[in-house]
C-alpha cells in the first residue's frame, strides 16, 4: 500500500523530507469531535481538488481556486505560525498578518501545482483514528494511472473553533515539517530578516 513508483514522486510532492516533530509543538485545545466528522472532511477537500483539477481552467484560475481550498478546510493561521517558529513570537501583528497571508498564497500555489498531477487518480479513505494531540488521523490512498496507489494522511482538529485540516503527510512526510524547515531556510539566507522572506514569498 505505501510503494511509491509513480512519476509523482514524494520528493517531488514534498520538497523535503522530515517528520512532524510532535504533539506538543501545537498548543493544545479541543480537537475533532469524531472520526467520521474527519472523514467527512477530508471527503470534502478531495471531492474540491478534483472538481478544481477536471475544471480545465488556466493555471492561475486553478492556483487561485485551490488558494480557496486551502484557506477553507486547512487551519491556516496555527500551520502559518508553526512553520515560522521562534520568530512568530517576536513578530509585530503586522508582520504577523502579512506573513500569514503570504505563506497562504504561497503553500496554495506549491502544492497546487503538484495537485494538477493527479487528474485521472483514485483515491480512497482507507480509516480514521485518533492521534491524540494532533486530532484525528484521516487515512487515504491515492492511485495515479499505471502507478500501485501510495499514502496520503491528513490531520484534522476543531482547534481553531472549527474543524479543519492542520497538517498533510505523503508517504511519511509531513508537511509542516517540510515547511518549517523550508519557512527556516529561506528566513537564515535573508539573515532572519522576516520582511525579506515575507517578499520572498509573495514573489514565489
Amino acid at each position: 500500500m505505501r510503494s511509491n513508483k509513480s512519476g509523482l514522486t514524494r520528493r517531488g510532492f514534498v520538497v523535503s523530507t522530515g517528520a512532524f516533530a510532535g504533539a506538543s509543538l501545537l498548543p493544545a485545545g479541543a480537537f475533532a469531535q469524531s472520526e467520521q466528522q474527519a472523514v467527512t472532511l477530508i471527503n470534502k477537500v478531495l471531492a474540491d481538488v478534483f472538481a478544481i483539477i477536471d475544471s480545465g481552467k488556466p493555471e492561475a484560475q486553478m492556483l487561485a481556486d485551490f488558494e480557496g481550498i486551502f484557506r477553507s478546510y486547512a487551519d491556516v493561521a496555527t500551520i502559518a505560525r508553526y512553520c515560522l517558529g521562534a520568530p512568530w513570537r517576536t513578530a509585530s501583528s503586522a508582520q504577523q498578518s502579512a506573513y500569514t497571508k503570504a505563506f497562504q498564497v504561497y503553500v496554495s500555489r506549491k502544492y497546487g501545482r503538484q495537485f494538477r498531477k493527479f487528474a485521472g487518480a483514485e483515491v480512497k479513505i482507507i480509516r480514521s483514528r485518533d492521534a491524540g494531540n494532533l486530532g484525528i488521523l484521516v487515512e487515504t490512498s491515492i492511485r495515479l494511472k499505471g502507478s500501485e496507489p501510495y499514502a496520503v494522511d491528513w490531520n484534522v482538529s476543531d482547534r481553531s473553533g472549527k474543524l479543519k485540516f492542520i497538517n498533510l503527510i505523503i508517504e511519511g512526510i509531513s508537511m509542516l515539517a517540510t515547511e518549517r524547515t523550508e519557512m527556516g531556510s529561506i528566513l537564515e539566507s535573508y539573515q532572519g530578516n522576516l520582511d525579506k522572506l515575507i517578499a520572498h514569498l509573495n514573489r514565489t
